[in-house]
């Protein structure tokens, strides 16, 4: 992460992730536990840490994040002036955070009938 503040904003601004805990306590934070419900001890985590950005580090893979609807959360992306990486489309779409990595908005398909 480039700039922490400005990563945490996306993260919880845009993306509507909650703050579960910072590290350390108190002070200025050089990492951010966040999740869906901000419960660290039960909530699925995404962790982000101040650090330098190096050319090419946005190749390391992608960060994936389960939401009940790809395409609107793609669009509440966009609309908040980050930018998709692919067309957006019903169901998974991804998109970029401020420092460029590659976020997926993973939908789950509907299940099918028995």
């Amino acid at each position: 992460m480039s700039d922490l503040e400005r990563s945490k904003k996306f993260y919880t601004e845009v993306l509507g992730l909650k703050v579960g805990a910072k590290v350390p306590a108190e002070g200025e934070p050089y990492e951010y536990l966040l999740g869906l419900t901000g419960n660290i001890r039960e909530d699925t985590l995404v962790v982000i840490r101040k650090g330098e950005v190096k050319p090419g580090a946005t190749e390391f893979g992608s960060i994936t994040i389960v939401v009940p609807n790809g395409r609107k959360m793609a669009e509440r992306v966009v609309a908040a002036g980050y930018r998709a990486a692919r067309p957006i489309g019903d169901g998974t779409n991804f998109v970029r955070d401020p420092d460029g990595y590659l976020i997926e908005l993973y939908q789950r398909p509907a299940a099918r009938p028995k």
